[in-house]
């Protein structure tokens, strides 16, 4: 939770001077870049991370081949991320100008280390390294920050170096994880049986990550397409507003999938971590939704203030959202990979389904209503799973079982 607040610190204050440095415009288009480039390392990454923590979790005798299996893994994986973001970027960024969308395509080489840290991070949590994996997740957005106040500080912050900035933040992060997980088990020659196992894992909980992602991301993915820049900019300030909750709540979520692989009593450990995502959520929700406006006009600037509405739809959902992340790692900690798919699949179906109808004429609100939508069948539908996989009473998720 220390950590979590860091980097939410951070993440306020990189937001903070990107609005007031660029303006609505200037942050949309930073905005639609990352979420871009992000999104295609994380839908290549194959869910690296939920299958080298889980085989590391319960084989830790692993860990040499399985670092040197994912990293040999990383390099076709990257090949494809930056041939097919070349290609979709100009539709993905068709609203947007040709400088930025050129941008774009020199900014997707960041995806190689975007894969090659999510299978670092895999490594990290499954060895139960939790200090070393959050300091790896605080190292990019401290030096991310640090460099933008920096370059504002001296006027000379852009899109361009902005960007710059992030690529060294993530590289930083990559590398020091990288020399933790071999002074640990060394880097031993591929192993291609191992690789299939782990990637059949990865593939079936992928699936999951990938329909979680369509629910969180795609709006902002869809809406550089229809919308101007400056919705962009208003809706990113939202989206990172409400992602304070997911920020103090998320790595609990991901410790829970190697902790409860190892546990026998993992359905305690599941729904106990699940009552403190829910009350820290709400903690944080209630005083947001009143301040919403208020806030977003003293931190961000006067033109922010439209955001405020938008925040305030988001909040339930994503109080839900970072409540189903906990469910999802039970599941994934019970060997049941696949029914993190079942249970995002329809919540995705819905965000794109609504976001095609309503998003022309509804604009950035009716996008914060079809998400807060998809998160609450997350939530509903991976409890119901839960429930059943763990052959758990309804009265176990008000008081978590003993075994």
């Amino acid at each position: 939770m220390g950590f979590d607040a860091s980097i939410l610190v951070t993440n306020l204050l990189s937001g903070i001077i990107i609005a007031r440095a660029l303006g609505p415009s200037g942050r949309g288009e930073l905005a639609a870049i990352l979420v871009v480039t992000q999104t295609a390392g994380w839908l290549l990454s194959v869910g690296a991370t939920e299958a080298v923590s889980y085989r590391l979790a319960r084989n830790p005798e692993d860990g040499g081949r399985l670092l040197g299996t994912w990293l040999a893994a990383c390099v076709p994986l990257t090949l494809i991320g930056i041939l097919v973001g070349e290609f979709a970027l100009p539709i993905l960024l068709g609203a947007q100008t040709q400088e930025a969308i050129d941008l774009g395509r020199i900014y997707m080489l960041i995806v190689g280390l975007v894969i090659a840290q999510s299978v670092l991070n895999g490594m990290l949590l499954g060895d139960h390294d939790f200090l070393p994996f959050n300091i790896v997740r605080l190292i990019s957005p401290a030096l991310t920050a640090i460099g933008y106040a920096v370059l504002w500080a001296t006027g000379h912050l852009t899109v361009e170096l902005a960007l710059a900035m992030g690529a060294v933040g993530s590289a930083a992060a990559c590398l020091y994880a990288g020399i933790h997980a071999q002074r640990r088990h060394g880097i031993e020659r591929p192993h291609p049986a191992l690789l299939r196992g782990t990637l059949s894992y990865g593939l079936r909980a992928h699936g999951g990550s990938i329909a979680s992602l369509v629910n969180t991301r795609l709006d902002l993915l869809i809406i550089p397409a229809f919308l101007t820049a400056a919705s962009v900019g208003l809706y990113s300030v939202a989206t990172n507003v409400t992602s304070i909750i997911n920020t103090l709540t998320t790595t609990i979520a991901l410790i829970v999938l190697p902790v409860a692989a190892r546990r026998k009593d993992s359905a305690r450990t599941v729904i106990r971590t699940l009552h403190a995502v829910l009350l820290i959520g709400v903690t944080i929700a209630i005083p947001l939704a009143a301040l919403a406006e208020v806030a977003l006009e003293l931190v961000y600037g006067a033109d922010f203030g439209a955001a405020a509405t938008p925040v305030r739809i988001l909040l339930p959902g994503v109080v839900l959202n970072a409540a189903s992340i906990v469910l999802w790692s039970g599941l994934l900690a019970a060997n049941r990979p696949f029914l993190s798919t079942v249970a995002t699949a329809p919540a995705a179906v819905i965000t794109v389904i609504g976001l095609i109808l309503f998003l022309d004429s509804g604009g950035i609100e009716a996008a914060a209503i079809v998400s807060t939508v998809a998160y609450a069948t997350v939530f509903t539908i991976s409890t119901l799973l839960y429930r059943h996989v763990m052959k758990l009473r309804w009265r176990d998720f008000v008081i978590a079982p003993t075994a």
